[in-house]
């Protein structure tokens, strides 16, 4: 139960959070905070990561709702059995952070992204990608250490 509450925690905040932004931010205008470590700029992104295929809107749409689709199946039938917790956390923040970024993909036509740091500038983030990143880290480092 607790993985599909940080699936809804990560989904409810990011509507919050993105509606927010939507509402009271304006386009591409930076805002330092944190003695300028975070940088919260309003960014529309179209595409997949990093605006890859951002002409391709509609493919980008169902490329993700495809994947969308696995990961919630493996995420369903993995969920049930005991033990996995490690691997169980990792689906569980990648499931919450794709979820609402596809959402926004269907909901907007476009994701709504909103801080970077000060040392990647020129790349801009929203929750759902920092807790696929870190899930996907998660899953990845699971899967190296554990054992059959």
């Amino acid at each position: 139960m607790i993985y599909i509450l940080i699936v809804a925690a990560i989904f409810i905040t990011e509507l919050i959070v993105k509606k927010y932004i939507e509402e009271n931010k304006e386009m591409h205008k930076k805002e330092e905070i944190l003695q300028g470590k975070i940088i919260i700029e309003r960014y529309h992104n179209k595409g997949a990561m990093l605006n890859f295929m951002e002409n391709n809107v509609q493919t980008v749409k169902i490329i993700t709702l495809t994947l969308l689709g696995i990961l919630l199946l493996v995420f369903a039938v993995l969920l049930p059995k005991k033990g996995n917790y490690l691997l169980k956390l990792s689906l569980s923040l990648v499931s919450g952070g794709a979820l609402s970024n596809v959402y926004d993909r269907l909901k907007r036509g476009y994701v709504v992204d909103y801080f970077s740091f000060s040392f990647l500038k020129k790349i801009v983030f929203n929750i759902s990608d920092i807790c696929i990143f870190v899930g996907s880290a998660l899953m990845a480092l699971v899967s190296l250490v554990k054992k059959d």
